[in-house]
């Protein structure tokens, strides 16, 4: 394959696996400079994906259906296709592949079956890497390397505008929490949300940031005073540039923590039912901390579910506010934010 390549990269969702699959991006577009990389993904990670370093142009197809097989076709039809990259790994992705006729072809796989016998027997087989090197691990046939590098986005400054011009100072050095998440046992409760926020110097601004109805009933009777409520507010971007602010960003195990990874900020994440073997754990990011819990239940399942099986969910509900507050006081140490580490270790008692 030639400097001048065409290459496909193909990642359909979500927006933390397509965060993930920066450092592939970046390597292809090291290894081919001249090359083209078209990245393809769906409608609400156009943004993100034209925002990863290294991609040229952004293909957006439609989710599934008659429209999907439409969309494929007008790529396969613009033809030239030097290699595709498919790093979603899925039955789509592989009709996808497939349309495209690369001369080259690479697949990301996950491992299922060994993330199976972890999930079903607490069966640890072989090596789990994190997903941004098992993607950069597929593309090292091609000559592709690792800059050992974090994940990345390249926030445009009409995000960082719309955020300066719409939310100004309340947003700069604020604790950033992500309260909500896709699927339930990934959520800390709120009542423990709650008593974080109340737990700070009331001079320290608070955002919640996350997608629309994510906002906990607790955090409600804060929202508009203590609390500014940016769920469903912001664009992925507009998300990164508020987080780039951050004096310290707080989550679950969610896109928007790739995202605070991305956007350099300090970072707490909590996890709950998912575990380090699934690969998606802050990745490289130097300033961060993961609380967890070793329990026997965990993993209990690999993206959440909208229950504990057993009821008691006690993997997140173990984590306290203090905790959690002494860990991001532990974080920003480690930033060298010393007075920030101070008042919040102080809140923490």
């Amino acid at each position: 394959m030639g400097s001048r390549a065409r290459i496909a990269v193909l990642r359909f969702s979500s927006l933390g696996d397509v965060l993930c699959t920066g450092p592939a991006v970046r390597g292809l577009k090291r290894a081919f400079p001249d090359s083209e990389i078209v990245y393809l993904t769906t409608g609400p990670y156009r943004e993100l994906a034209a925002a990863l370093p290294g991609v040229d142009r952004v293909a957006v197809v439609s989710r599934r259906g008659a429209a999907f097989t439409r969309d494929l076709r007008a790529l396969a039809g613009e033809g030239g296709w030097d290699a595709v990259a498919d790093l979603q790994g899925s039955p789509r992705s592989r009709i996808a592949r497939r349309a495209l006729a690369g001369a080259r072809e690479v697949v990301d796989k996950p491992p299922r079956l060994r993330r199976f016998a972890l999930l079903a027997g607490r069966v640890r087989i072989g090596r789990f890497l994190p997903v941004p090197k098992r993607m950069l691990a597929n593309l090292a046939p091609w000559g592709v390397e690792d800059d050992a590098g974090t994940l990345a986005v390249e926030i445009a400054e009409t995000a960082r505008d719309a955020v300066r011009e719409r939310w100004g100072g309340w947003v700069e050095d604020a604790v950033v929490t992500v309260p909500g998440a896709k699927h339930a046992t990934k959520c800390w409760p709120g009542s423990y949300w709650r008593d974080l926020v109340e737990a700070l110097p009331d001079e320290i601004p608070v955002v919640a940031l996350g997608s629309a109805g994510e906002l906990p009933d607790e955090l409600r009777g804060l929202a508009g005073g203590r609390v500014l409520d940016l769920t469903g507010e912001t664009s992925i971007l507009e998300s990164a540039a508020v987080l780039e602010r951050a004096r310290v960003v707080i989550c679950g195990d969610t896109g928007p923590m790739h995202l605070a990874v991305a956007a350099g900020a300090p970072l707490v994440a909590l996890f709950g039912p998912t575990v380090r073997e699934f690969g998606f754990f802050p990745f490289r990011h130097t300033h961060s901390v993961v609380l967890e819990r070793p329990l026997a239940c965990r993993p209990c399942s690999a993206h959440g579910s909208s229950r504990c099986p057993l009821g008691h969910h006690r993997c997140l509900r173990e984590i306290r506010p203090w905790e959690v507050l002494a860990a991001a006081a532990g974080v920003l140490r480690s930033a060298g934010r010393f007075d920030d580490a101070a008042e919040l270790a102080h809140s923490a008692r």
